[in-house]
């Protein structure tokens, strides 16, 4: 399993900046930069989870702000079958309320301590520890974090000047280093961005076709 520290240095392979006194970044750029790529590609790809919670007797609302961030509800099963017990659970109406961190079952039957199966999307983490980006796609993680590193870069951290070089005698011109950074950066996000997307829509289509 990777972790923010192995994706760290695969970047720095990609972008030709070893560790050292000369490296262009610092650890935190580039985990920064990480941090970015992976942010979007949960926006495509979030991670998915599914999670089995009891249900109080009487109540109809489900406490769900122990499974961290939500991004989606994808759906709610009650009453789960017990073991051993074949056929598909039920799928109740049902409604999410972020504010306060729930979900409501709502019908006519009230749930009675029965179990219930939600099943949501969320961010996907990378850290010290782990990832749970897909092995598969590090790759492509890695070519948006590319991408963000080299945008950063492109910013000056000061002015830029056309002066002439006494001891070289000779002109020289670093107002074109941000621009030629950020047009590094832009067909790299741009390579992100499609392949990204191309996946996503593969994904879904597979999705599909498994659910017919």
């Amino acid at each position: 399993m990777s972790t923010l520290t192995t994706l760290r240095a695969a970047l720095r392979l990609d972008l030709n900046d070893p560790v050292g006194t000369s490296a262009r970044w610092t650890d935190a750029d580039l985990d920064r930069a990480i941090g970015r790529a992976v942010s979007a590609y949960a926006e495509i790809l979030p991670r998915v989870q599914s999670v089995v919670l009891t249900t109080t007797a009487g109540s109809r609302i489900v406490p769900v702000t122990s499974l961290g961030t939500i991004t989606t509800i994808l759906s709610v099963e009650w009453p789960v079958p017990l073991a051993g017990v074949t056929g598909e659970a039920p799928r109740p109406p049902w409604r999410h309320d972020e504010e306060a961190g729930s979900v409501t079952i709502v019908g006519p039957e009230v749930p009675a301590g029965e179990p219930v199966r939600i099943r949501w999307s969320g961010p996907h983490v990378v850290d010290g520890s782990g990832s749970t980006i897909p092995e598969g796609d590090e790759a492509l993680v890695i070519l948006g974090a590319a991408g963000h590193a080299c945008l950063a870069y492109g910013t000056p951290a000061s002015d830029n000047f056309r002066y002439t070089d006494g001891e070289a005698g000779a002109a020289v011109d670093d107002t074109a280093i941000g621009p030629e950074w950020r047009n590094r950066a832009d067909e790299l996000l741009a390579r992100f961005d499609r392949d990204l997307r191309r996946l996503g829509g593969l994904r879904s289509r597979s999705v599909r076709a498994r659910v017919k």
